[in-house]
């Protein structure tokens, strides 16, 4: 059983990092792409903004419902089941896929690319490390009390800072990226198991949207270049508080469920499709972008062509995804 919040969030998540993509090479620039783009500050602002956040919401959604389902509904008992499901819906995928992302962006296999996952595929080897973990930890955390939960998540963030900030850390197999996101990830899985956002249920709408507001305007200002209190690190802090707050105006209570469930079919398909959407849209972004004539349309219309290139690749990468899972072909996204 899925909560209808975690949908709402990974399909937010999904639509922003899809627009992060579209508005990327106007940044920083792809190095894949053949075709250079001007840089221009706004989007570079955009991009960071939109950066701070929908990988955080997409962590969290992920420990979130692993939590949810294991401690609520009383899923993953068997160790062996889970870790083969995980390897199914996650490692296969990166393996499948990064032979083609090597073959269409790279002109050949880069056996590198499988120790050091090359374009976005990092994210499903990251994910990965991220339930490995914390299942085979969860007899430790598992009869632990919410502030001492809290105190280890806060003492396993600290170790990215430690070690990163001495050059101890290796992007091999994504480790450095597993140590900055699993405190998220964890964030989720506690948040479902002591059910905080049910806790929190009386808190008004108005409130949390005000709070909302502020998260998004300091994100602003902090990933802001010319802003004197420039900083990533408190950009994702806040994009973290972000992510709680949104969370928690999503929440559905139990008795709405269902109702919400059948009424939003839309986002359901968006939500079963998110992980084809992922693994696809860089992909497709690229190899569009890579097109003389395409390229020179969206350089020319800086303003509407990213957001043309959004609706084509986003729309074009839900219809094939959809059509792909309703397969035998499905096992290439995961499913």
């Amino acid at each position: 059983m899925k909560r209808v919040e975690v949908s709402y969030m990974r399909v937010i998540a999904m639509i922003m990092v899809v627009l992060y993509h579209c508005f990327y090479q106007f940044a920083t620039g792809y190095s894949m792409c053949v075709n250079l783009f001007p840089h221009i500050d706004v989007y570079e602002h955009f991009t960071k903004f939109l950066n701070s956040i929908d990988m955080p919401m997409f962590v969290f959604a992920s420990g979130y419902l692993f939590s949810y389902l294991k401690n609520q509904c009383h899923k993953y008992s068997d160790g062996k089941e889970f870790l083969l499901k995980k390897v199914k819906r996650l490692l296969l995928p990166f393996l499948l896929w990064a032979v083609v992302v090597d073959l269409l962006l790279y002109g050949g296999i880069d056996p590198s690319h499988f120790l050091y996952p090359a374009c976005h595929l990092w994210f499903l080897v990251m994910l990965m490390w991220c339930f490995v973990f914390v299942f085979i930890t969860r007899f430790l955390w598992g009869k632990q009390s919410l502030w001492l939960n809290i105190c280890f998540c806060l003492a396993f963030s600290s170790i990215y800072f430690l070690l990163g900030g001495r050059g101890y850390l290796s992007s091999l197999l994504c480790m450095d990226s597993f140590l900055v996101y699993f405190p998220i990830f964890y964030l989720g899985v506690i948040w479902a198991r002591f059910s905080i956002v049910e806790q929190w249920a009386h808190l008004s709408k108005p409130l949390l949207w005000v709070a909302l507001t502020v998260f998004s305007v300091l994100i602003g200002f902090f990933t802001y270049n010319k802003f004197p209190l420039h900083s990533d690190l408190l950009a994702r802090v806040l994009g973290v508080c972000l992510t709680l707050t949104l969370f928690q105006l999503l929440f559905v209570p139990s008795e709405k469920r269902e109702e919400n469930c059948v009424s939003n079919k839309y986002i359901s398909s968006l939500d079963a499709s998110g992980m084809g959407i992922y693994i696809l849209h860089q992909i497709v972004i690229i190899l569009l972008l890579n097109q003389s004539l395409i390229a020179s349309f969206v350089k020319e219309h800086v303003v509407i062509g990213p957001v043309l290139l959004f609706c084509v690749v986003f729309l074009g990468c839900w219809s094939v995804v959809a059509l792909i899972n309703k397969t035998k072909l499905k096992f290439i996204f995961g499913m």
